[in-house]
């Protein structure tokens, strides 16, 4: 919350808050599970306040670009606790969640980036991706491209303007990070202020990294396949309102689902999500969109949403 230009916090579940007395209980296993949770609750208000501390000009104004580069080793060293270290802090972070002051609601793990992902954001500040229909010959169909396309060299120079001095190669990859595109490449589907999450591997070792929340999540293949208007790596788009649950369902030997089937059976996947409250609502937007700019809907999307 922002209070007279100050930055506060309030905990809408006070069990989250508050530190739990031992002495009136005699069982250890009760004992050791109460020293757990004020171990949690205390770890938590730590982080929670030094991230308000840290990235205090990302509070005020709500955008991606003015979220500051941070590793956990970084935090740990400007804002070290006794008995927090790298283990527990990449836990607490994948669970924990806040709403900003612009009402919406964000992971904690979100507030640590790496520098690549900070001039990813940089760059698509810069990009123009609000797209002019066309017509395409061969379809007979509305087709998007940008309307100011710019090379990588053309967003070196205005990224050098601000001070911020990149190779071609970097802002490449950096551009590939959150899927935006160049001067040649179609727009993306979504638009400039959804949040995706990074490209996780859909195994069973990084399914912490997924939240139990609700959002939209999307599917996607390293090889790009044939859309009618353009080629993309994307294979499926959905929503949940508890993303952990319905991704890990994925990483089964069958699925009802028979085209994302064929997928996961000969493709490693990939997966990315945005958190949100209006989950349904996104999702079929997304798809819309999709649809609109590829000439078809993903190829597992049965139904369409």
């Amino acid at each position: 919350m922002i209070k007279n230009e100050n930055l506060c916090y309030e905990v809408s579940d006070s069990r989250l808050e508050n530190i739990y007395s031992t002495q009136n209980f005699i069982g250890n296993k009760i004992i050791c599970s109460l020293k757990w949770i004020n171990t949690r609750n205390k770890f938590s208000r730590h982080i929670l306040k030094s991230l308000l501390h840290y990235q205090r000009k990302y509070w005020f104004s709500g955008r991606e670009v003015d979220i500051k580069p941070l590793t956990l080793s970084k935090f740990l060293s400007i804002y070290p606790l006794q008995y927090l270290e790298k283990t527990r802090l990449s836990r607490l972070i994948q669970n924990l969640s806040v709403m900003n002051p612009q009402n919406q609601i964000v992971c904690l793990r979100s507030l640590f980036i790496s520098s690549r992902k900070y001039y990813s954001y940089l760059i698509r500040e810069i990009v123009p991706i609000h797209p002019l229909p066309r017509f395409h010959r061969d379809y007979g169909e509305r087709v998007y491209r940008d309307e100011k396309a710019l090379r990588d060299k053309d967003i070196q120079y205005l990224l050098a303007q601000k001070g911020v001095h990149l190779s071609v190669r970097t802002i490449c990859n950096c551009r590939k990070l959150l899927n935006i595109p160049n001067y040649r490449e179609k727009a993306s589907y979504y638009e400039k202020d959804i949040a995706f999450s990074d490209y996780i591997l859909l195994s069973k070792r990084y399914f912490s990294r997924i939240p139990t929340e609700s959002g939209v999540y999307e599917l996607s293949i390293t090889s790009k396949i044939e859309y009618p208007f353009y080629r993309t790596n994307i294979i499926y788009i959905g929503s949940s309102k508890n993303l952990r649950r319905r991704i890990v369902n994925y990483s089964g030997n069958k699925l009802k689902n028979n085209r994302l089937n064929e997928f996961t059976n000969n493709y490693d996947i990939f997966v990315r999500f945005c958190l949100t409250g209006n989950r349904i609502l996104l999702e079929r937007k997304f798809l819309k969109n999709f649809k609109k700019i590829f000439g078809e809907l993903p190829k597992a999307n049965r139904l369409g949403g």
